[in-house]
């Protein structure tokens, strides 16, 4: 499992200071071409680099087309960067060549390096104004999707492929065995010893090989801080934490749960029926579903267990951020174009067709939208959660502290280290990387 390190985050560039040298430490502006643009009454041109595929693709495309077919004054090029390492990569070449896009998708951990290498545009001048948002507009987004954009005091990004993390559930084992759906970990473990004594084959839960969100989201809702975003104290050794990660491993250990091992992602083995449970993402759904409709599952969605009565779930997914190298114009009109995307109608459209959430409250009463839930439910249970969801901690040197975490999940699950001089270990590591 050594082969499992997060890759989107880490080393976004080879240094900071290589960065810095190559890039001189500061954003390069056009002002002759914004000035040149204004005289001739040109429209505004804005590159938008993703990492859409397939159908998220055509939905991207879609809302595109449909955004430059509203107005005449800005033209939006979107343009596919491959998958979401190839789209950073493209990032890192063209921060050095100074090349960059106007915006582009961002995961949460790439913006404290591109930020503090002077790369990222910060949006609080931008954001509210009589072309993109107003106040009442932005306190309509989730509280942990604006909150989950803010670096250092600023907003470099704004929420847009956004998704929770749900437990998946096959109705058939639930009822061989006399169960509701699980509401706690406590609960989970009840029928994974049913299942043990039964001696049944498949296991009560099924998690991912990189189960870290569901370690933190435990850690956390046992009242653990982990990693405080205001402050950046680390506790990721404190008592709670460490019960947190001996409750999983002792599931594993009693073959209540285990985790996707050779076929990767626990979607496939949950849509074969090999688990009553799976924890994943929300934007999942549409994998699980053609394998287990075509297995005659019945299965659905509910919210993910809480840990000793708390409920919290963690934000993943990626956001829009606004290069620095950007014309003053093409900033404004990128912003104008995110504020587009965030329009109940067009978030709600994103939700449908990709299995996001929609950003918005407003996005909720979207007529479509109430339509599709209610012939979609197993789409119910990420929006469910908004209200409670919260994100991880951004600070420089993420991806390396997110690799870190990942072994250390490693040493404990296949090497048996013992969990409190694991989280000990990681916990000084993470300390040395933030700096405290």
């Amino acid at each position: 499992m050594k082969n499992r390190k997060f890759t989107l985050g880490a080393g976004l560039f080879l240094s900071a200071s290589l960065l810095l040298a190559a890039c001189g430490g500061n954003a390069s502006s056009s002002d002759e071409a914004d000035a040149a643009e204004k005289e001739n009454g040109e429209t505004v041109e804005v590159t938008f680099w993703h990492a859409m595929n397939g159908p998220h693709q055509d939905a991207i495309t879609e809302l595109t087309e449909k955004f430059n077919e509203s107005q005449d004054e800005i033209v939006v090029k979107e343009m596919n960067q491959g998958d979401y390492s190839s789209l950073q990569q493209s990032i890192m070449a063209a921060g050095v060549s100074k090349d960059l896009p106007t915006m582009s998708q961002l995961t949460p951990g790439q913006v404290p390096d591109l930020a503090e290498n002077n790369l990222l545009q910060p949006l609080d001048d931008l954001i509210v104004s009589d072309t993109a948002f107003s106040k009442d507009e932005l306190d309509d987004i989730y509280e942990g999707f604006l909150e989950g954009v803010k670096y250092d005091g600023k907003m470099y990004s704004m929420p847009f492929s956004k998704s929770t993390r749900i437990m998946f559930y096959n109705q058939e084992i639930l009822d061989e065995y006399g169960m509701d759906v699980p509401a706690s970990w406590d609960e989970v473990i009840e029928l994974g010893e049913k299942m043990t004594e039964a001696g049944d084959g498949r296991v009560a839960m099924g998690l991912e090989n990189s189960f870290e969100m569901e370690f933190e989201t435990m850690a956390r809702q046992n009242g653990s801080a982990f990693i405080d975003q205001e402050t950046l104290d680390v506790e990721i050794d404190s008592p709670e934490s460490v019960e947190a990660l001996q409750f999983l491993m002792d599931a594993i250990g009693n073959g209540h749960a285990r985790t996707a091992g050779e076929d990767g992602y626990f979607s496939g083995p949950f849509s074969r029926g090999e688990s009553a449970l799976y924890i994943g993402s929300s934007a999942g759904v549409a994998h699980v579903q053609p394998s287990a409709d075509e297995n005659g599952l019945d299965w659905g969605t509910a919210e993910i267990p809480a840990f000793n009565g708390e409920q919290l779930t963690l934000l993943a997914g990626n956001d829009l951020g606004v290069y620095a190298s950007a014309s003053e114009e093409e900033k404004e009109a990128a912003v104008t174009f995110i504020h587009f995307l965030l329009q109940p109608e067009n978030t709600a459209f994103w939700a449908m067709e990709t299995g996001y959430v929609p950003i918005t409250r407003a996005a909720q009463d979207v007529p479509e939208y109430r339509a599709f839930l209610e012939e979609n439910p197993t789409a119910e249970a990420a929006n469910k959660e908004l209200e409670y969801a919260a994100n991880s901690a951004m600070f420089k040197g993420h991806g390396e502290y997110r690799n870190a975490f990942i072994e250390m999940l490693d040493d404990v699950l296949v090497n048996g280290t013992d969990v409190k001089e694991a989280l000990t270990g990681l916990d000084q590591q993470t300390e040395s990387i933030i700096g405290n």
